[in-house]
């Protein structure tokens, strides 16, 4: 059986393709965040956090899978999310400006 889930992202071409997501308009860091305090509640990762080859500091986009339902905190959820916090931390202090808000119109539009 397919758990039902709900989506949490800051990617316009999710929002415009799946209705029933949670979109947020934040960078990759205040969503992991946001997703933390979700995680807290007693939502449970469906997805890694860091999944793809592409740094938080390179792209601002990011997608995670939640539980749709509540249950006890997930420590394994707990601490994935934790530990994309503190590498999207690492990440953005070893750039003065990350290499997102270097990108031109044209990456910019093929993205929003």
């Amino acid at each position: 059986m397919l758990e039902s889930f709900r989506i949490i992202t800051n990617t316009a071409v999710s929002r415009k393709k799946y209705a029933e997501n949670e979109y947020y308009d934040v960078d990759v860091l205040k969503l992991f965040q946001m997703v933390a305090g979700e995680t807290a509640k007693g939502y449970r990762l469906l997805s890694h956090p860091l999944t793809s080859s592409v740094r938080p500091d390179i792209t601002p986009y990011k997608t995670v899978f939640l539980s749709k339902s509540r249950g006890c905190v997930d420590a394994e959820s707990q601490i994935l999310i934790e530990q994309a916090i503190a590498y999207a931390e690492r990440l953005y202090e070893i750039r003065e400006i990350p290499i997102y808000q270097r990108w031109d119109d044209k990456a910019k539009m093929i993205f929003s």
